[in-house]
C-alpha cells in the first residue's frame, strides 16, 4: 500500500471518528494511520494536527516518545520544527539520512570511525559533520556550539543528552522491529520529521517490491536447507529467537532455522555442547562478526579447533561481518540484497556468478 493510500484511508477513518457534536476539538480521539510492517512507531493525526509515537521493548504499552510535528503543543507532545541542523548519535542512523538526500541536516554525531555510508564520510572529512560522542561519552561543549534544532538518539543514555538544554530528542527504536521490512519502513519516520514524506514513501514503496517479489519466488525452490545463526564472545555463543529479525530473513530466503519455534526477547545462550552436535546434523552454519582482518574458518569458529570440524562450517559456512559492510546501516534499506545474499548461499545453483554484499559464503 502506497504511503498515499494510507494517508487517505487514515484521513477516511478520521472522518468516521469525528466528535459528536458539541465535544470540544482538543477531545477529539487521536487516530492512527497503520503501518504496513514497522510496529515501533505510529503515525497519528486528529484533525489538523500531527503527531508520532515512539514504543520501546514492551510495544505499544511502552511509549518511549511523542512528538507532534503539525499542531500545538500541549505538554504531552513536543512541537518539532522540521530540522535544518540534527545531530545524529546513531551511525546506523545515517544511512535514512543519505537515502534521503538530507546529510547536509546532519551537523554532528558519535563514533565518527564507525560511519559506514559514504556520504556521511564524506561529510567527516570535509568538516560539515563534527564527533559530538566517543566512548567516555558526550561532548557538551560540541554539542552546544553546533546549535542542533533536534537531536536523533535511543532511549537510553537520556542523562548525557540532559546536559544539552532546549534542545528536543527524538528516540528512535527500529531496531526493536523483528521484520526487515519494518526496520526499512523507518525510513517513512524520518521523512516525515524532515519534510520528505513523499520521497520516503516512494522508496519505501521501491524496497517493499523488491523484497516482497523475491521472497515470493521461494516456492520452486529445491527443498529447505536447515540453517544455524549465531555470534560468539569471549568463547560463549549465541542465537536469535524464532521472533527475529534474522530468523524471518532466513525463513524469507527459502532456508529452515533450527531456532524458528523459539520465543525470546533477546538473544539466546547456546550451550558449546549443543553447537557440537547441531552442527554435524545441519546444513549450513552462519556467523556474525565484526573483524577488520580476513575471515577465514578458524575465525568464524572462534579458534574452537572443534567448532572448526564441524560439518556445518566445513561445508555450508557463511558469515556477515559488520567491520566491513554496512550490516546495521545501509543493510536495513536493502533488505531484498540481504535476501538475495541469503538466497544465493542456501540455494547457490539460483545465483550463479553474484557475490554477496552483506552476506558472504566461506569457500
Amino acid at each position: 500500500m502506497t504511503g498515499k493510500l494510507k494517508w487517505a484511508l487514515g484521513l477516511w477513518v478520521l472522518s468516521s471518528c469525528a466528535p459528536p457534536p458539541g465535544e470540544p476539538a482538543m477531545e477529539a480521539r487521536w487516530s492512527s494511520i497503520p503501518n504496513a510492517y514497522a510496529r515501533c512507531f505510529e503515525l497519528q493525526v486528529r484533525g489538523a494536527e500531527r503527531r508520532l509515537v515512539v514504543f520501546g521493548p514492551a510495544g505499544r504499552t511502552d511509549t518511549v516518545g511523542k512528538y507532534r510535528f503539525r499542531g500545538l503543543a500541549d505538554g504531552q507532545a513536543e512541537l518539532l520544527p522540521v530540522p535544518d541542523r540534527t545531530v545524529v548519535l546513531s551511525t546506523t542512523h545515517l544511512a535514512y539520512f543519505s537515502a534521503l538526500d538530507a546529510v547536509d541536516r546532519v551537523v554532528g554525531t558519535a563514533h565518527t570511525d564507525q560511519i559506514r555510508d559514504p556520504r556521511s564520510i564524506e561529510a567527516v572529512r570535509n568538516g560539515a559533520v563534527k564527533e559530538v560522542a566517543r566512548a567516555d561519552g558526550v561532548d557538551r561543549e560540541m554539542m552546544m556550539a553546533l546549535d542542533p534544532d533536534v537531536i536523533f538518539d535511543y532511549p537510553f543514555g537520556s542523562e548525557q543528552r540532559k546536559t544539552i538544554p532546549k534542545v528536543p530528542v527524538v528516540n528512535v527504536t527500529e531496531y526493536l522491529e523483528l521484520h526487515p521490512l519494518g526496520r526499512a519502513e523507518w525510513l517513512r519516520f524520518f521523512g516525515i520529521l524532515l519534510g520528505k514524506e513523499e520521497r520516503a514513501d516512494s522508496l519505501f514503496a521501491a524496497i517493499t517490491h523488491r523484497y516482497e517479489f523475491l521472497r515470493d519466488t521461494k516456492t520452486h525452490l529445491p527443498g529447505s536447507p536447515t540453517v544455524l545463526f549465531a555470534s560468539h564472545w569471549e568463547g560463549a555463543w549465541f542465537v536469535p529467537p524464532g521472533n527475529s529479525y534474522m530468523s524471518t530473513l532466513i525463513s524469507d530466503a527459502g532456508g529452515r532455522y533450527v531456532y524458528a519455534d523459539s520465543m525470546a526477547n533477546g538473544n539466546i545462550a547456546l550451550p558449546l555442547e549443543r553447537l557440537l552436535v547441531q552442527g554435524d546434523t545441519i546444513d549450513h552454519l552462519g556467523v556474525l562478526l565484526a573483524n577488520p582482518g580476513m575471515v577465514d574458518a578458524s575465525v568464524l569458529a572462534g579458534g574452537d579447533p572443534r567448532v572448526r570440524a564441524l560439518k556445518a562450517l566445513r561445508d555450508g559456512a557463511f558469515f556477515g561481518n559488520s567491520a566491513t559492510s554496512d550490516l546495521f546501516g545501509q543493510a536495513l534499506l536493502e533488505p531484498d540484497v540481504v535476501l538475495r545474499d541469503l538466497r544465493c548461499i542456501f540455494h547457490p545453483g539460483t545465483c550463479t556468478g553474484k557475490t554477496g554484499a552483506y552476506f558472504k559464503a566461506l569457500p
